[in-house]
C-alpha cells in the first residue's frame, strides 16, 4: 500500500503486529495527518478503547486527547511518523471544536477498538432517557403490527415531503458570523497547486463506511473497477463504525482514508483534497452515500472543473427529505452524472425534482452478486418443512418483526410444516430474539449470522420473504431469483420491477402478514404455482437485465476517463 509517511523499522514492526483491521485504521489516521502536514514529524499515541466506542482517527479529539489522555487512558503504543507528502501548499494549524480553537501540540491521540466490537455494543451503551423514545420502543415491542399503522402514516407524510422542491446548496463565500456579528470561523481560500506532469492517475471512491450494506457492496466493486482501469483507488469514508471491511483484500493496494468527524479543516479550504490533487492526477470521484464528499464537491469543481463527479443512489429514504438522493439533488450543480439502480429513483430525480434526464442513468446491479443468465428452478424437497428465509441486516428498514409475525401466523396455521431462517445481524438483534422467545418460535426460526455463507442459505430456501418497509431493488431478490428461489416481497420501492402482483404484499405490517400468509399457503400446496411465480420473476429479471448493468457502464466510463 502507498503511504505518505516514514517510521523507523522498530515502530513499523510494532504496527505490523496489530490485526489487519487495526493496521489499516492506524495507517489511515497517519496518512491523513501526513497529507495535510507536509514535512512535519508528529507523535502518535495509540489507545485501546472499549467495545461500545467507535475509533477516533482524524477528528478534533485526536488533537485535544479529551477522550483518551485526558480521561486517564494509557497508550499501548507511541511512535513518531514524518510526513513525506509532496503537497505543494502549506496548511496552517487552524482547528476548531465547535467555536473553540484547538492548539496543535504535535501529538495525535488515536483511539482504536477491539476487533470483536460491533454496532450492537455501541447501541447498548446509550441509555434511553427520553420518555418518548421509551414509549416508542415499548409500543413497538408489545404491539408491533398495530403500532406500524401509526408509523405508516408518518412514512406516507415523509414520502410527500420528499417530493417537495429541494433547494440547491451553493458554496459558501462569506465568513461565518455569530449573532453578535463576530467572525467565528474565517473563510480562508488557498489556491491549490496542480499535480506535476506524469503524476500517478487516481480516482477517489467516497464511501459511507467499511461495513456491510448494499451501497457498500457496490462501492467495493467500483474500487476493483477503478484499479482494473489503471487508476490508483483513493478510498475515503466519513461515517463512524468499527470498519470491519477495511481488511478486505479489495483494498490491498488502495489509499485508505477512514475519516472521523469533525475532520481538521476550515471554511473555504479542504486540506486533504488539496493535498491529494497536488500529488495525483485525479480523473474523477465516485460518491457512494458519503456526506463529506457531497459537501466538498463544490471545492473540487471550483478548482478542478475537469474532474468528473458521479454519485450512485440506491434508495429514497423516508427521513431527511429523501436521504442521500436529497443530497444528490441539492448538490446537482457540482455533479456530472447521477447513477441510479431502479426506475423509482430515476422517476424521483427527473419527474419529482427536475434533474436533467441526460444527467441520470439507470444501470442496475444485476450480476454484482449473481448471474441471472442461465438459472434453473430449485425444486423443493417435499419431505422437509417449507423453508422461508430472511437475508439482510437486522435493522429497522428491514422490519424483522414482520418476518417473525409471518412465521408465527404460519406455525399457527400449519404446525411443523414451515421452517424459517433469519440471516443477518444489526442493532435489532436483541429485539428479534425477544420476539422469537415471546412467541415460542425458537424451534421454528433459525438465526444465522451475517457472515454465514449466503449461498448455503439460498440452497436451503424454498422462498425468500422481503419484509422491508423501504427498498430500492434488493440485491437479495436478484440473488434468490438467480438461485432458482421465488421471492415474496413487500410492495415498496421498485420491488415491483422484479416481483409480479401475485408475489407482492401490502406495506403495513398487519396487511403484509396477511398477504404473505396467503401466498405461502398457496405455494405450500402447489409446487407448480411456486414454479410459475419464480418463472414470472425470472422473466422480469431478464428483461431488467437488458439495461446496461452498473458494472458494464462503469467499466466503459472509467476507460473513457483513462483514455
Amino acid at each position: 500500500m502507498r503511504h505518505f509517511f516514514q517510521v523507523d523499522e522498530k515502530d513499523a514492526a510494532q504496527i505490523e503486529n496489530l490485526s489487519k483491521r487495526m493496521q489499516r485504521l492506524v495507517y489511515g489516521a497517519v496518512d491523513y495527518n501526513s497529507l495535510i502536514q507536509p514535512g512535519r514529524t508528529l507523535t502518535y499515541k495509540l489507545y485501546m478503547g472499549e467495545k461500545w466506542q467507535y475509533p477516533r482517527l482524524t477528528d478534533t479529539s485526536t488533537l485535544s486527547g479529551d477522550i483518551t489522555e485526558q480521561m486517564g487512558l494509557v497508550p499501548f503504543m507511541v511512535f513518531k511518523a514524518t510526513s513525506v507528502s509532496r503537497s505543494q501548499t502549506d496548511f496552517s494549524p487552524h482547528y476548531f471544536a465547535g467555536d473553540d480553537q484547538i492548539l496543535d501540540h504535535n501529538v495525535r491521540h488515536i483511539l482504536l477498538t477491539p476487533d470483536e466490537a460491533t454496532d450492537k455494543d455501541v447501541e447498548l451503551n446509550h441509555p434511553i432517557d427520553s420518555k418518548a423514545v421509551k414509549l416508542y420502543n415499548a409500543l413497538e415491542a408489545s404491539v408491533p403490527a398495530a403500532f406500524d399503522v401509526f408509523r405508516d402514516m408518518k412514512r406516507a407524510l415523509r414520502e410527500n415531503i420528499g417530493k417537495k422542491p429541494i433547494p440547491q446548496i451553493m458554496a459558501r463565500t462569506a465568513d461565518n458570523v455569530n449573532n453578535a456579528g463576530e467572525v467565528q470561523h474565517p473563510w480562508v481560500e488557498i489556491t491549490p497547486g496542480k499535480a506535476p506532469k506524469g503524476s500517478p492517475r487516481a480516482v477517489i471512491v467516497a464511501m459511507h463506511w467499511f461495513q456491510a450494506g448494499g451501497a457498500e457492496r457496490w462501492a467495493l466493486e467500483t474500487v476493483k473497477l477503478v484499479r482494473a482501469a489503471g487508476f490508483i483507488p483513493i478510498v475515503i469514508t466519513d461515517r463512524d463504525g468499527h470498519q470491519p471491511w477495511i481488511a478486505n483484500p479489495a483494498f490491498d493496494d488502495a489509499i485508505l482514508l477512514p475519516m472521523t468527524m469533525p475532520v481538521q479543516e476550515r471554511p473555504g479550504d479542504s486540506p486533504v483534497l488539496r493535498a491529494l490533487f497536488e500529488q495525483f492526477d485525479i480523473a474523477g470521484i465516485l460518491i457512494h452515500h458519503c456526506q463529506w464528499m457531497y459537501d466538498n464537491a463544490w471545492w473540487v469543481k471550483t478548482h478542478f472543473p475537469q474532474t468528473r463527479i458521479v454519485d450512485s443512489l440506491h434508495i429514497v429514504e423516508y427521513y431527511f427529505h429523501g436521504g442521500f438522493p436529497k443530497e444528490s439533488v441539492a448538490h446537482d450543480e457540482w455533479i456530472d452524472l447521477h447513477h441510479v439502480i431502479s426506475p423509482q429513483l430515476e422517476h424521483w430525480l427527473i419527474n419529482d425534482h427536475q434533474i436533467a434526464p441526460e444527467k441520470v442513468v439507470d444501470a442496475p446491479l444485476v450480476g454484482l452478486t449473481a448471474d441471472a443468465k442461465t438459472p434453473s428452478f430449485k425444486e423443493r424437497d417435499a419431505d422437509k418443512p417449507f423453508t422461508v428465509v430472511y437475508i439482510g441486516r437486522m435493522v429497522r428498514q428491514k422490519r424483522p418483526e414482520a418476518f417473525i409475525l409471518t412465521a408465527k401466523a404460519m406455525q399457527s396455521a400449519y404446525p411443523g410444516k414451515f421452517h424459517f431462517i433469519m440471516q443477518g445481524n444489526g442493532d435489532m438483534d436483541a429485539f428479534a430474539d425477544m420476539m422469537i422467545k415471546r412467541y415460542g418460535l425458537k424451534d421454528v426460526i433459525e438465526r444465522r449470522a451475517l457472515d454465514f455463507p449466503v449461498r448455503e442459505t439460498y440452497h436451503d430456501a424454498d422462498a425468500l420473504l422481503v419484509s422491508s418497509i423501504n427498498e430500492g431493488i434488493t440485491l437479495t431478490s436478484i440473488e434468490a431469483i438467480s438461485a432458482g428461489v421465488p421471492v415474496i416481497s413487500a410492495n415498496v420501492g421498485s420491488q415491483e420491477t422484479l416481483i409480479p402482483p401475485k408475489g407482492l404484499c401490502r406495506r403495513i405490517t398487519s396487511n403484509f402478514v396477511h398477504d404473505a400468509k396467503s401466498v405461502l399457503s398457496h405455494i405450500l400446496n402447489s409446487e407448480e404455482d411456486r414454479r410459475k411465480l419464480w418463472e414470472s420473476e425470472l422473466a422480469r429479471l431478464q428483461k431488467f437485465s437488458e439495461l446496461e448493468s452498473a458494472e458494464a457502464y462503469f467499466k466503459k466510463m472509467l476507460k473513457e476517463w483513462h483514455d
